[in-house]
């Protein structure tokens, strides 16, 4: 009989390098935890979403301020009483929460302002109501131009929000960050503007 050809086919033997390159790999300890945040992610999002907030006006008030100028940024452990804002939690970090405005040193509200009717008149009663009793914060959910509120001139500060988080509002509010917002658009009449396009305060 004929030797056997003990000769490998050479595409069997790549197939089996590949297999064990595999399974080796597989068995390879992880060159490092997978971070659960792209470095730099959070500051860009921290950043973007001061942005989203813009301070449209500032009062003094020595019962709240933690310099005792303007209202903002709030001193810490002041009694809040917060309405349209649900992290009940965050504010709790900074301030005491209360249940009735009656008991609090300062109000917080957050409220929509839609485009183009702006604020309902449900609402601006509330807002006058409390501001009537404390130094209120309001913050305006805008999507367009619309009219100026009512209570601008009651209120210890007003914010306009463009999509913040319920933590930005806060952190902002007490200082943790600045308002860096710019009105993309003009709040009050289009001839002449309360808020003209591109204003924004800050601290």
């Amino acid at each position: 009989m004929p030797p056997s050809d003990t000769r490998v086919d050479p595409r069997v033997a790549a197939r089996g390098e590949a297999r064990s390159e595999a399974r080796a790999a597989l068995r390879a300890p992880a060159a490092g935890p997978v971070p659960r945040q792209i470095p730099g992610a959070r500051a860009d999002g921290d950043d973007a979403q001061m942005r989203a907030l813009t301070l449209l006006t500032n009062r003094t008030s020595t019962r709240t301020s933690a310099t005792g100028g303007p209202a903002l940024p709030l001193r810490d452990g002041v009694r809040v009483y917060l309405e349209g804002l649900e992290d009940t939690a965050a504010a709790a970090e900074y301030a005491q929460p209360v249940a009735d405005p009656a008991e609090a040193e300062v109000a917080v509200l957050r409220i929509d302002c839609p485009a183009p009717d702006g604020i309902t008149d449900d609402d601006t009663d509330r807002v006058l109501d409390i501001a009537a009793a404390v130094p209120t914060i309001v913050v305006l959910r805008i999507e367009g131009t619309s009219p100026a509120p009512e209570f601008t001139g009651n209120c210890a500060a007003l914010l306009a929000d463009r999509g913040a988080s319920d933590r930005m509002v806060l952190d902002v509010v007490f200082g943790r960050h600045a308002p860096l917002g710019r009105l993309a658009f003009p709040i009050g009449p289009a001839q002449d503007p309360d808020f003209p396009a591109g204003f924004g305060l800050s601290y």
